[in-house]
């Protein structure tokens, strides 16, 4: 039996379809909105980062909140609350990218694969995501979340929690690892991988593998285009 592990922010919801209610709720133009949600995104990781390697910990919806005024000061927009909490809610119903609800029918078939979802989201915010996003006949959808850890990806701890839940070993089996995750984000695949899982990377944009920052053998265990690749990908596995 193997688990995929999925990343729900940039691989199974698209991130970037928030510049639609950005614009829609500034008056800016769809220029504007494209960098401020670009920015929004970026900062919203870098947060997380900053927040680990200071040993501190504030809940993903409170650092979702704070990267979206970081960004909106630096494209020079005024955010008031209202639209501040409008924005959010927007971040709540993000749409799936047109592959998820079919590769994760395709796997639900599958009897040797289970899935879960591996979020540095509050339950709030992915509970609310799955059920705008995914039909009734996928949910629910476990979870494992990294707000029972206080830290977030790619730290170690988070993935060896992970794995901890699954009673799964921190060293993988000799055969390999039972547990792999699917993720668009190249941070998560290489954090991932030093903590000993198998990574799929979905890498929609096509342009191949870029990160320089560890050794070949921390990247990708896996590379699929798109999600609809995975249960070819999977069959290998069993």
């Amino acid at each position: 039996m193997h688990t995929l592990a999925f990343d729900i922010y940039g691989t199974l919801l698209d991130t970037s379809s928030i510049a639609s209610a950005v614009a829609e709720n500034t008056g800016c133009s769809s220029e504007t909105a494209s960098q401020l949600s670009q920015l929004w995104r970026r900062y919203q990781l870098e947060y997380t980062w900053r927040l680990n390697s200071m040993g501190r910990y504030e809940p993903f919806d409170s650092v979702t909140r704070r990267s979206l005024l970081h960004a909106a000061k630096e494209t020079g927009l005024e955010i008031s609350d209202k639209t501040a909490n409008t924005l959010m809610e927007a971040y709540s119903r993000l749409p799936p990218f047109e592959d998820t609800v079919s590769a994760l029918e395709a796997l639900k078939e599958l009897s040797e694969i289970k899935f879960l979802v591996f979020s540095n989201g509050t339950n709030e915010m992915v509970t609310s995501a799955l059920v705008a996003a995914l039909p009734a006949r996928l949910l629910p959808v476990p979870k494992y979340l990294v707000e029972s850890i206080q830290q977030y990806k790619p730290a170690r701890e988070v993935y060896h929690g992970l794995l901890k839940s699954l009673g799964e070993p921190i060293i993988a089996p000799t055969g390999g690892p039972r547990v792999w995750l699917v993720s668009g984000n190249p941070f998560d695949v290489t954090g991932a991988r030093a903590a000993g899982l198998g990574a799929i990377w979905v890498d929609r944009a096509g342009k191949g593998w870029m990160d320089q920052l560890v050794d070949r053998e921390l990247g990708p265990s896996k590379i699929v285009r798109s999600l609809s690749e995975l249960v070819g990908v999977v069959k290998e596995l069993q």
